[in-house]
């Protein structure tokens, strides 16, 4: 089957400047974001994936991404609104109504505030013309207009399936939405078991630069303010006035690098904060395997994909409780992790010293449940659902 891979939104916003062909051939075509390990699990069921990226640049084009399959850059219109601007794209609709079998919507938040948005657009134009599979994976419901609450009701409704990551996700679905729970599935990402996996540090000499007696906490993601670098920096600079043997590594990149870069410098800790930019999988995996903790502290949902990168990694994670899937993957009970009050910096630091100066690793029980969606295994689970909709 040919599977439409939609991300439902402005991609020149959500990476902070113009997908040109320089950028979809550098950037896009080497990341390793669900988006292409989704594509990369279908594959596997011999089905043909196309992941569609839409920008404000007129000119539709084709692209190779490095795990093989294709992406298609489309024209997307943009117009301002009060609170929000109004995006559509009958370029994507068109490019995708008739040489495909299904649309799967692989992007999360479908919450806007005020207007109807890119996934609104999608189900609407496409209901009934095939079948639609959609991600329900954060934002907050409580923020929509009753006439947004009704418009988001009636677009989850023709979907034909909707993935969720967090069990709280489904009861939002099911008791606000009133969507059948027939159409719910529970659903992780899919994650590369074979590069994410436990290794000693021992086994990481020579592959990145690092120092056997260092401690090191890690923060992989956007530098954005909803990731909650800005609390993880406050309460670093606090642990670092009295204990030197701590690193904080900060992988990715965003447009708080220059606030960032100017508090390290501001607070001298050039000799402890390491800027590592946009990494490959490859090598993140291996500062799993180095570091102590890994941070996923903001409030922003969706699926945690790095919590489950470090899960499967044997890595500990410091996660806010302000979503629904860090409560269902993190907590001391199952080994996996410490579970800290949003913005509350004194619990983070209380996290923080219990992990780095326990003297026994955690013992890790909810890898074997994420390792149930495996690249080979969600791409199996994905082909049960497609011939079951395309059987209908």
């Amino acid at each position: 089957m040919k599977i439409a891979l939609i991300s439902a939104f402005l991609e020149d916003d959500i990476y902070g400047e113009k997908l040109t062909d320089e950028f979809m051939k550098n950037v896009i075509c080497n990341e390793d974001s669900f988006h292409h390990r989704i594509a990369k699990s279908i594959e596997t069921q011999n089905h043909q994936p196309v992941m569609f990226y839409m920008s404000t640049i007129k000119q539709k084009k084709s692209f190779t991404h490095k795990y093989g399959h294709e992406i298609i850059r489309v024209h997307a219109k943009q117009i301002p609104f009060i609170h929000e601007s109004i995006i559509y794209s009958s370029e994507l609709i068109n490019s995708i109504k008739d040489g495909f079998d299904i649309c799967q919507i692989v992007s999360g938040y479908y919450v806007m505030y005020k207007i109807p948005d890119m996934f609104d657009y999608i189900t609407f134009k496409l209901y009934k013309k095939m079948p639609i599979i959609s991600r329900w994976a954060g934002g907050n419901y409580k923020w929509l207009f009753p006439i947004r609450k009704y418009i988001k009701k009636k677009s989850l409704e023709k979907c034909d399936r909707i993935i969720c990551s967090g069990k709280d996700e489904i009861e939002i679905l099911k008791k606000r939405f009133g969507i059948n729970e027939e159409k719910i599935l529970h659903m992780f990402n899919p994650i590369d078991i074979v590069q994410f996996k436990p290794r000693e540090r021992k086994e990481i000499i020579g592959k990145i630069k690092f120092e056997m007696d260092k401690k090191y906490l890690l923060h992989v993601g956007r530098l954005i303010e909803d990731h909650g670098i800005e609390i993880i920096l406050d309460v670093f600079k606090k642990i670092n006035q009295k204990n030197k043997n701590i690193i904080l590594i900060i992988i990715g990149d965003g447009p708080l690098l220059k606030k960032i870069q100017q508090f390290i410098f501001e607070n001298n800790l050039e000799d402890f904060v390491e800027l590592k930019g946009r990494l490959d999988h490859k090598l993140i995996s291996y500062y799993y395997n180095i570091s102590s903790a890994l941070f996923h502290v903001g409030p922003s949902g969706g699926m945690p994909n790095v919590i489950m990168e470090a899960i499967v990694s044997g890595l500990p994670v410091i996660a806010s409780n302000s979503t629904a899937a860090n409560k269902d993957l993190v907590n001391e009970k199952n080994g996996t992790g410490i579970l800290v009050k949003l913005n509350d910096k004194i619990e983070l630091e209380k996290a923080i010293l219990k992990i780095i100066n326990q003297k026994e690793k955690m013992d890790f029980t909810n890898a074997d449940l994420i390792k149930k969606f495996s690249i080979e295994n969600y791409g199996k689970e994905m082909d049960k659902i497609y011939h079951e909709l395309i059987s209908r």
